[in-house]
């Protein structure tokens, strides 16, 4: 089994990042900590929109920013013996799964076409641990705060490198990229509303593309347009699709505040692609912000966003049956006399 490259070290990190030699890129102290959080909070504020950010935290900062399919694909090294492209790997994952009579039942009842149905199916896949070209984001950074911290582990010393001892939250400002960013609605390859997945083979790996260094991503939050960076005016996010892409059968994408970034290439992880070679097409793309945070303040940013915004465990991952159990619970309370008369 092969091992997926990572970053060796912060000096090597730096180079794939916006703010690599900023102070902002790693994070030691508290202090550090609390006005890192006031200028994500700030910037959040001045964007005037609530989608224009989107953030990711991962429990390692020397781990690539891999989807679970490519982290198969090349771990297993299945290039040497599946006998077909990458692309067309996922494609018959997602032909499997629509002929799940399960999953055609959903999506029958939804009125989606078959065409409609592959990119909501990767949805659904990746939301039950299916590996896919899919890579969970958020519009929000406390909920990137709490996947960043979420079952950190520390290591007995001495390191073997000190970017071990860091967590990452990654920010993307879609504002900046017009063309190399898209909203699958506004996507080129689309057959109806929602673009089929066939559109996509052989895209990923074609560098003479002018494309080859374009993602797209899929939120239920966002208009078809959104994409181009336009302020929508209003802070709050509400869902705007009427046929989701994500939120079908996967309702933690509304306390997750979720979307999914659709990578489309065998081997290239997201950071690579934002930073092309000079004689790319598409070489002004943007690196997008890392902030690398030591892992010792992990215990007291995630019980900052559990204490000021309630961002835990349970309303991250929310059990219904608890919930509504709570629910009757409270509601008998509530029919006994508050006296002791």
């Amino acid at each position: 089994m092969a091992d997926l490259p990572m970053h060796e070290n912060f000096e090597l990190k730096k180079e794939f990042f916006s703010n690599g030699k900023e102070s902002s890129f790693v994070i030691d102290t508290k202090d550090e900590l609390d006005n890192l959080f006031k200028h994500i909070k700030d910037k959040d504020q001045e964007s005037n929109s609530a989608t224009s950010f989107i953030y990711r935290g991962m429990t390692e900062a020397k781990y690539k920013i891999y989807t679970s399919a490519q982290r198969l694909w090349l771990t297993n090294e299945m290039t040497q013996w599946t006998g077909k492209p990458y692309l067309e790997f996922i494609y018959s994952l997602i032909q499997t799964a629509k002929d799940n009579k399960l999953i055609e039942t959903i999506f029958e009842l939804y009125d989606y076409n078959n065409e409609e149905r592959d990119f909501p199916v990767l949805s659904l896949l990746q939301h039950y641990g299916v590996p896919t070209p899919l890579m969970d984001w958020t519009y929000s950074h406390d909920v990137a705060f709490f996947f960043g911290t979420d079952g950190i582990k520390k290591k007995e010393r001495p390191w073997k490198n000190t970017i071990d001892d860091y967590f990452a939250i990654y920010r993307i400002d879609k504002r900046y990229y017009s063309n190399e960013i898209l909203n699958l609605q506004d996507s080129p390859y689309k057959i109806d509303s929602i673009p089929s997945f066939q559109s996509y083979i052989g895209f990923g790996d074609d560098q003479a593309d002018r494309s080859s260094n374009t993602v797209f991503y899929l939120s239920d939050f966002e208009k078809k347009g959104e994409s181009i960076g336009e302020s929508q005016g209003s802070p709050k996010l509400r869902i705007q699709s009427d046929k989701p892409l994500t939120s079908v059968y996967n309702q933690n994408i509304i306390p997750q505040k979720g979307m999914f970034i659709f990578n489309p290439y065998t081997q290239k992880p997201l950071e690579e692609i934002f930073n092309p070679s000079p004689e790319s097409p598409n070489s002004h793309l943007y690196p997008f912000d890392c902030f690398n945070i030591h892992k010792n303040l992990s215990e007291y940013l995630r019980r900052k966003i559990d204490v000021r915004y309630g961002i835990n465990t349970k309303f991250i991952y929310p059990k219904l049956n608890d919930v509504a159990e709570a629910i009757k619970e409270d509601a008998i309370k509530g029919l006994i006399p508050n006296n002791d008369n």
